[in-house]
């Protein structure tokens, strides 16, 4: 199966923007829908007095010092929390988007690295001030559709702790995961370029073949490649980067394997979209919420149904970076192996050629002739 990089870069760009596109509905629905809900909610509760003894009631109702204490709650109660949910949706989405973005090794710049781990930092000191319920905060964010960050963590958890998710124990652990991840995108970045610069180096020593792994070597080219330095250096230096990109093609499968399980539609992302969905249909035809606002949410809906689609018919092998991708990285370790094996042959080092074969070769050769099946 011969893969063509103008196409891979093209498909990638395109999920890309489908992805901008799901986002940019999103913050439509919050702008447009929500804050339009809290609007309404902040003017029912601007009725409710601050002070209850120059109050007088405009029909002759009588109220009982109970009712005025309890509505006095309520207004307190749900001021402080539409106060809240609107100090943090930022840094609860801010996280959310640039953890996302990492795992799938979009496009992002410093700047918003740095954002989202100040925003993972600003939500950790309220979890040791405990001033502030996360949780209940988190799951009211969720309840009203507005982040799926709940959700998220207790996902990353289940997928890769392999654990059922108690927010009391692990929510510290799983944030602290997410700073890594993203902090550790800068040594990503400049490793992929790294990557990219020895590809460039020895792709000249290979031509496309017929053959089941789809490359062949030039022996001749190969040998020449390495007496142009001192051989023993190079195929240490050629190892360490095969290393290298071994652990990141890893890394890069585990986040391609638990998106798919994030976004399933049994019990994932695109299942509590669904159930969201219905929910509003009915509320629709009962009255109780606008067209508009049904409207905006399937909007939400259709982008990301039009995004996993394509990220499904993707697959692994268009997974990563746009300026590599798994499959193309695959490749390039594959060629990595067949030079430093073609040194340790000619060398009779046997023993490291082994260690090689079942540390990355074996591994890397399976997998694309898997990818070309």
């Amino acid at each position: 199966m011969k893969k063509d990089n103008n196409i891979e870069k093209n498909s990638k760009t395109f999920i890309y923007e489908l992805e901008k596109k799901y986002l940019e509905s999103r913050m439509n629905y919050y702008r447009f829908v929500i804050r339009n809900e809290d609007k309404s909610v902040i003017n029912k509760l601007i009725k409710i007095p601050d002070n209850w003894h120059n109050y007088k009631s405009s029909n002759g109702v009588v109220l009982t010092e109970k009712t005025m204490a309890r509505l006095s709650d309520v207004k307190k109660r749900m001021t402080w929390e539409l106060k809240l949910q609107s100090l943090y949706f930022y840094y609860i989405v801010n996280i959310e988007n640039a953890f996302i973005s990492a795992i799938q090794q979009n496009p992002i710049d410093d700047s918003e690295l740095s954002e989202a781990a100040d925003s993972i930092n600003s939500i950790m000191l309220e979890l040791d001030d405990e001033l502030l319920n996360i949780k209940h905060l988190l799951l009211t964010l969720a309840k009203r559709s507005i982040s799926d960050f709940y959700y998220l963590i207790s996902t990353y958890w289940k997928f890769f702790m392999k654990k059922s998710f108690l927010y009391e124990r692990d929510i510290k652990a799983v944030l602290n995961d997410f700073i890594s991840i993203i902090n550790q995108q800068h040594v990503v970045n400049s490793n992929v370029d790294m990557f990219i610069k020895y590809n460039n180096q020895i792709s000249s020593l290979f031509q496309e073949s017929s053959n089941a792994a789809g490359w062949r070597m030039n022996e001749s080219s190969v040998k020449e490649y390495l007496e142009k330095n001192n051989p023993f250096v190079l195929v240490t230096e050629l190892t360490g980067i095969a290393r290298e990109a071994f652990a990141y093609k890893n890394n890069l499968k585990n986040y391609y394997l638990f998106l798919k399980y994030y976004y399933n539609e049994s019990d994932g992302k695109l299942f509590r979209l669904n159930f969201v969905s219905e929910s509003f249909k009915n509320k629709l035809n009962e009255g109780k919420i606008s067209e508009d606002v049904y409207n905006s949410f399937e909007n939400i809906r259709g982008v990301f149904i039009n995004y996993r689609n394509h990220f499904d018919e993707r697959g692994i092998s268009g997974f990563g970076s746009e300026k590599i991708s798994y499959y193309e990285l695959l490749n390039f370790i594959y060629k990595l192996c067949k030079i430093i094996e073609f040194y340790y042959l000619r060398n009779m080092k046997y023993a490291a050629l082994q260690d090689l074969r079942n540390e990355i070769y074996y591994y890397v050769e399976n997998e694309i002739l898997s990818i070309r099946s």
